[in-house]
């Protein structure tokens, strides 16, 4: 039985689910699950219809979540299915419309089981980090599956830089059963380690990359494990032990299985191994809710991460220097130059985003661009509002970046309120990490998640940062632990060397994302940290070396910040 609400609440979806069973006399089985299933792209058809299939074997309610974020309604439509329609569990299909979107994790928490496991599946477009993302860091699992991308590989590296104990994807699962054949191959006597190894397969195959991955981590360094390139009806089409004594080959020869030929027997052998379905791969997965760290450490293998910050800053044009007479000289030259900037976006691409920061000279400058915006030909409906960085108070307290700006943001400069997007505080009812989390997949949900993971694209048109004494910028500070992370977009900050301890700060890859970055520094203890700046990038050592614009960046400085140049 099927039945739709709209413009409905989780009360209310959860009082319909009651009736339905009551109705139809279904007897509620013991659910071992609650399998989420996030989704904004491609048909809902076959993730539902491998879901309803796995609960055959794994009785799960399954939540079914789309998010229609370009919606012109603020609302959230739902569809129930039992019985027959939705095999052993239960279908709840979510559509969040608009700036529901913002709370999908707590939009979620009354349909969930209590005392049973949260397994998330991304069927289509993941997030860069699932363990970030507020769906899945309250799952026990994280399924992705990049072979859907539009870019396999790439989804693949962001998916390496940002992998927790927990994640996995189908594409992992794919060669689950070439993995076990040539575990086999391996042992056919007389046993012995291959002089090499050669898989063949489509370019960039995410299956391939993996198996590769996988027989390097597994034999070391003294076996090559070489990919060739091919043209193929399928993604992994071929492994070749090289033995002294000849040749195992394993070759997919048809959708039901592999042709294997050894050496010494002219006959082929043919190994029934069908190619396996979205159910089969699912189920796979839920049958071991327990982390496969097999899975991590290829990844580890497949994409050697160097884990340095200032990567991000390497290959863009040089910083360029405007000099001022003082703050409010600065103040000016920034404001200036960032509202012609969100002017030609918005008449260039229909859309701007402006960063700002804060400290004296970061609020000033907001203020100014703000008064000067609502006086500028601009249509401010157009301009989404953003913060490097915030610290972790309650949201009326007068330490955020945010609260002296937020009124000369929304009522002067008449920027709608859903564009001004500000971290959460510290009386939000999330954790530091939750509220981190929580910010990252706003980003995403605007359409940030392309250009933060693909080098030199950009997402924000004008970036502002102040730069400390110490050479910090957002909340990312010199040699200090959290300021190392590379994977999430927002990260937690914790023991901050400036007060309050607690802060939340845009990450390396989301800074580095900006068509146009403007520095703006007054006063003489600064001069030291620009000076170093200036120098070479050093993500470590002086955060604001670090951070470039795909197109400018500008050092705007008074008299003193400029002192050493």
């Amino acid at each position: 039985m099927i039945s739709t609400l709209d413009n409905t609440t989780a009360s209310q979806i959860s009082a319909k689910l009651r009736d339905l069973r009551e109705e139809e006399g279904l007897i509620s089985l013991n659910r071992v699950a609650t399998l989420v299933i996030v989704t904004h792209t491609g048909s809902l058809d076959d993730p539902i219809q491998a879901a309803v299939r796995a609960s055959q074997e794994h009785p799960a309610r399954i939540i079914v979540i789309v998010t229609e974020h370009g919606s012109k309604r603020d609302a959230l439509d739902a569809e129930i299915r039992v019985g027959t329609d939705a095999g052993a569990g239960e279908v709840i299909i979510l559509r969040a419309h608009g700036r529901v979107n913002a709370g999908l994790d707590t939009l979620i928490t009354p349909l969930l089981l209590p005392d049973a496991p949260i397994v998330t599946w991304w069927p289509y477009t993941p997030p860069a980090s699932p363990s970030q993302d507020p769906l899945g860091a309250i799952a026990q699992r994280r399924i992705t599956d990049v072979y859907q991308c539009e870019s396999p590989k790439s989804s693949l590296l962001r998916l390496a830089r940002g992998y927790k104990s927990g994640d996995s994807d189908l594409s992992w699962s794919r060669i689950t059963n070439w993995r076990g054949l040539v575990a086999t191959a391996y042992d056919y006597p007389p046993a012995g380690t291959p002089t090499a190894i050669t898989i063949e397969g489509i370019e960039d195959n995410p299956s391939s990359l993996l198996m590769q991955a996988w027989l390097q981590n597994s034999l070391g360094e003294d076996v090559p494990v070489e990919f060739k390139a091919v043209e193929a009806d399928h993604g992994l089409s071929a492994v070749t032990l090289h033995r002294e004594d000849g040749d195992i080959r394993l070759m997919r020869s048809s959708e039901e299985g592999i042709t294997m030929s050894l050496p010494g027997n002219n006959d082929d052998q043919f190994v029934t191994m069908p190619k396996r379905t979205m159910y089969d791969l699912l189920s796979e997965e839920l049958r071991r809710l327990d982390p496969d760290d097999v899975y991590g450490d290829v990844l580890k293998k497949a994409f050697p991460l160097t884990g340095d910050p200032g990567s991000f800053a390497v290959g863009k044009p040089e910083p360029t220097d405007v000099f001022t007479a003082d703050m409010d000289a600065v103040v000016k030259a920034v404001a200036k130059d960032a509202v012609a900037r969100i002017a030609t976006a918005i008449e260039e691409r229909g859309i701007a985003h402006l960063v700002l920061t804060g400290g004296r000279a970061g609020t000033a400058t907001a203020e100014r661009i703000a008064i000067s915006l609502e006086f500028a030909d601009v249509d401010t409906s157009k301009l989404h509002v953003w913060w490097g960085d915030e610290r972790f108070v309650a949201a009326k307290s007068s330490d955020r970046n945010d609260r002296p700006v937020i009124s000369a943001l929304t009522t002067g400069a008449g920027i709608p309120v859903y564009n001004v997007h500000t971290i959460p505080g510290a009386d939000a009812g999330m954790s530091l990490d939750e509220a981190a989390a929580w910010y990252g997949q706003q980003l995403t949900i605007q359409g940030g998640d392309s250009a933060f993971t693909t080098q030199g694209e950009a997402y924000f048109d004008v970036l502002l940062l102040g730069v400390g004494p110490d050479g910090h910028v957002a909340s990312l500070f010199p040699e200090h632990p959290d300021a190392r992370a590379t994977s999430a977009y927002a990260v937690p900050v914790r023991q901050s060397p400036k007060p309050p301890s607690e802060r939340i700060s845009l990450s390396w890859p989301v800074l580095n994302s900006s068509r146009h970055v403007s520095f703006l520094v007054a006063g003489f203890d600064k001069a030291q940290a620009v000076k170093t700046a200036h120098t070479k990038i050093d993500a470590a050592q002086c955060p604001a070396s670090a951070v470039r614009g795909t197109e400018s960046t500008t050092w705007f400085l008074d008299k003193e910040a400029a002192h050493f140049l």
